[in-house]
């Protein structure tokens, strides 16, 4: 009797060699400075591309489509926490996108932009 309790508790104890529990949070993408309640205004035909890259930095990624560019930026937040036990796994994760895309005609003007109604609340890097 007491060498199967013996047992037991060895196998219990082995088994927590193989357990384990994680949060993280993951950001890629460019910081979402068009966030910022600081940035100067944006204005629709006034702001130009060069006034963008200053403000926003290099985007994403940069479309030429024919007669007009397209600025794109993104930021990708990942949330996740789970566990790993000895027979059962668990991992639960949330993503959220942030983006904003800028339009440029022929002179390098805005010609119009948007933001994502996602939104990850922008946090000035240190």
């Amino acid at each position: 009797m007491l060498r199967m309790r013996y047992i037991a508790v060895f196998i219990f104890l082995s088994s927590m060699i193989f357990f384990g529990c994680f949060q993280a949070t993951e950001e890629k993408g460019v910081l979402n400075q068009w966030r910022d309640n600081a940035l100067p205004p944006i204005e629709k035909g006034k702001t130009t591309e060069t006034q963008i890259l200053e403000l926003l930095g290099p985007p994403s990624q940069v479309m030429n489509l024919g007669d007009q560019v397209i600025f794109y930026y993104m930021m990708e937040k990942t949330e996740g926490k789970g566990g790993y036990l000895l027979i059962y796994n668990w991992n639960n994760k949330k993503i959220i996108y942030d983006r904003a895309i800028f339009f440029f005609d022929k002179n390098r003007i805005l010609k119009d932009y948007a933001l994502s109604k996602e939104s990850i609340e922008y946090e000035k890097s240190q």
